[in-house]
């Protein structure tokens, strides 16, 4: 084991070695005194401040500025105000003769002035045409750097806040690209005068990764243009910002919760055609599910005219809500058309007209038989009986057999005038033997158009009666046409609303997302 007596002496011997150390670092660090002779930087400044006149740098040609930025952050990107947020440090380095103090004696080779220098000498007024505010930071005191060098070159760089405008597409949102701008450009010189270019080779420098909730800032890149104003040309550098969203909290706000309400409306298909209250229930929730989503999204987006794929979506998703409405509307109707037209149980408005007129006759012939014509009691005879000479026979059921009645009427000799007077005003036929007899051939003495069976006063209510043929033919009974069952719409809806929804998917996600396969490289961080 270490002996402690040791171990402490050995600390003491670092602490002793560590302030030596830093002695000598402060000791060096002492700034170096000027020799003799040597003229101070206050001496040098007022000296040139005196003689200096604040007008254009005499120069053979227009004045060349150079211009750098280092971004520090981005700090927002707002849809609705359609502006962007960001922070620089913009630099300026430009060259004027009349400030240089190369012929002076001096310690240093640049001098760092105060800001208010800035005031009293020439400088090329370049601003930030289309920013909406732009401010210097105060952090403290002003953020403003002015260094004088000795051949007159003169480097100022300004820590600014701005807020500039962004042209806003919002076509493919929320799978747009944005592209944002800041534009630089000498407000008082035209380019005869004043010749603005971009520090080469690296004129935008990131100080760190630009990341936003919404956006990733995946390139850059600067151009100089020269613009014909009025008074001349002049000279404009731009750089642009390209910022692509972020769209994963789009698919779990947005396109995943409307995959499951559609998912939901097709349950309706699955429900019995008569679960009318049930399946209006889950139609009518998914749409408003849908358009209270759709609302949302919206509030946080400007007013534009055109279309965005938002909109596609969320309007061909109330599309599929509104069809399942319409298929069970369809399937409504068809349901309450075969109830109605039932063989059983069915309202006498849905009869055909063949039924009604078996019926008609079936009542007719039960009140001739209890009784109900006014002619006088009828006599009876073996198996029926003699009505005005004629004999009535019955069938098993007490209704009376009115062809056995024609048969034996044709076959007995004619009424005297007495006995015809006496005759039942209508014999109407049951409709099986009266369209047989209406299309029998003519021959015979048992024809029907032998024998008259109405008096004048029964042709004319013949002519009045819904039973009476129409004039030209004899009225046939079509059969209604035969209705798809519901069930059966309901399993092609099963189907057929999935495949489209999927076709409709298909083409929506390729059309969208090729869009935004544009190759970026992305930006990273340069010192």
């Amino acid at each position: 084991m270490a002996d402690p007596s040791s171990f402490c002496a050995c600390r003491r011997f670092i602490c002793v070695v560590t302030l030596l150390h830093y002695f000598f670092a402060v000791a060096m660090a002492k700034r170096r005194e000027c020799p003799e002779g040597a003229w101070m930087e206050g001496a040098i400044v007022n000296s040139i401040m005196s003689n200096y006149t604040k007008t254009l740098p005499v120069a053979d040609d227009a004045v060349q500025v150079k211009v750098e930025l280092h971004v520090q952050d981005i700090s927002s990107l707002n849809e609705i105000t359609s502006d962007f947020e960001i922070d620089i440090l913009f630099t300026q380095l430009w060259h004027d003769p009349a400030l240089s103090f190369a012929n002076y004696t001096a310690c240093k080779r640049n001098i760092t002035m105060e800001a208010r220098y800035l005031t009293s000498i020439w400088t090329p007024n370049t601003c930030l045409i289309n920013s909406k505010k732009s401010t210097i930071h105060s952090s403290p005191t002003d953020n403003v750097m002015f260094i004088l060098y000795e051949n007159g070159t003169i480097w100022v760089n300004y820590r600014l806040q701005v807020k500039a405008p962004c042209d806003l597409d919002l076509r493919t949102f929320p799978f747009d690209t944005q592209h944002c701008s800041l534009v630089f450009e000498s407000y008082s010189h035209n380019s005869e005068e004043v010749t603005l270019e971009w520090f080469e080779p690296h004129p935008v420098t990131l100080m760190k990764p630009i990341k936003l909730p919404d956006f990733d800032l995946v390139h850059y890149k600067t151009q100089r243009v020269t613009l014909d104003y009025p008074n001349g040309l002049w000279d404009e550098l731009e750089v642009t910002f390209v910022f692509k969203r972020r769209y994963g909290f789009y698919i779990l706000q947005a396109y995943v919760p409307t995959y499951l309400t559609i998912m939901v409306s097709w349950v309706s298909f699955c429900m019995e055609p008569k679960a009318l209250p049930a399946r209006t229930t889950v139609g009518v929730s998914s749409l408003l599910a849908l358009t209270f989503q759709f609302g949302n999204i919206l509030k946080n987006l400007p007013r534009v005219s055109y279309i965005k794929a938002m909109d596609v979506w969320m309007l061909g998703c109330i599309s599929f809500v509104f069809f399942t409405m319409v298929e069970l509307a369809i399937v409504c109707y068809i349901g309450r058309c075969q109830s109605r037209t039932a063989p059983c149980g069915g309202r006498r408005d849905s009869e055909t007209p063949m039924q009604m007129s078996e019926r008609r006759i079936s009542r007719h012939a039960t009140t001739f038989h209890n009784g109900g014509c006014s002619m006088g009691a009828p006599r009876t005879t073996r198996g029926g009986s003699v009505f005005g000479g004629r004999q009535t026979t019955f069938d098993n059921n007490g209704r009376v057999n009115m062809f056995a009645q024609i048969v034996h009427s044709s076959n007995s000799p004619t009424p005297s005038p007495t006995l015809a007077r006496h005759r039942p005003p209508m014999m109407i036929l049951p409709s099986s033997a009266y369209h047989d007899s209406l299309n029998s051939p003519t021959e015979g003495s048992g024809s029907m158009s032998q024998q008259p069976l109405t008096t004048a006063a029964s042709l004319n209510s013949m002519e009045t009666s819904p039973l009476r043929p129409r004039r030209g033919g004899i009225s046939r009974h079509r059969p209604a046409p035969r209705l798809i069952a519901p069930e059966t719409i309901d399993k092609i809806s099963t189907a057929l609303f999935p495949l489209a929804f999927t076709i409709f998917n298909a083409v929506y996600w390729w059309y969208y997302l090729s869009q935004t396969f544009e190759e970026h490289q992305p930006v990273l961080p340069s010192h």
